[in-house]
């Protein structure tokens, strides 16, 4: 009877163990950062957000896969348009075409994630250049800003549609 609780005991705590080893894999996996598809209501298309459905921009004037953005002495770009970076290889959500999704190495940090060979970002806005922050999954306060800043559709390329309002 004695070794029966035994047994009983020893295979309760490998079943209560499963479950903390598979909350251990899913944290270091929150390094990748996600991409996926979302319908924007505003534009009327599909677009690429972030995991936590936050819009991603591209700049036009990032060239030959490189990003130019970064937090230099005069325009601060980097601290309005914040890279979405991953430490691990992106993951692809929903509607992503993973052979669009990489990484490139910065100089001042992580590495970027990549879409269609075009670096990516958030809008974190400026009240300098009175540009509103996205806050929230949905907004695209940065479509089209000075003209050089655009959403990204799922075929990784800048969406230059006007927003309806």
């Amino acid at each position: 009877m004695r070794v029966r609780l035994i047994i009983l005991c020893a295979l309760a705590l490998v079943v209560l163990a499963l479950p903390l080893s598979a909350t251990a894999d899913q944290t270091t996996a929150s390094d990748a950062a996600v991409v996926k598809v979302a319908f924007n209501k505003k534009l009327k298309r599909k677009i690429i957000v972030t995991g936590t459905g936050l819009t991603l921009y591209m700049f036009t004037a990032d060239t030959n896969a490189m990003p130019s953005c970064y937090d230099d002495e005069t325009y601060h770009c980097s601290r309005l348009w914040p890279p979405y970076r991953s430490s691990e290889p992106p993951v692809a959500g929903p509607g992503v075409n993973a052979s669009l999704l990489t990484t490139v190495q910065r100089s001042d940090g992580d590495p970027q994630v990549m879409y269609n060979r075009h670096p990516v970002y958030t809008d974190a806005g400026s009240t300098q250049w009175t540009l509103k922050p996205d806050t929230r999954p949905g907004q695209i306060r940065g479509q089209g800003f000075l003209q050089i800043w655009f959403v990204v559709s799922p075929q990784g390329r800048a969406i230059k549609k006007k927003p309806t309002r």
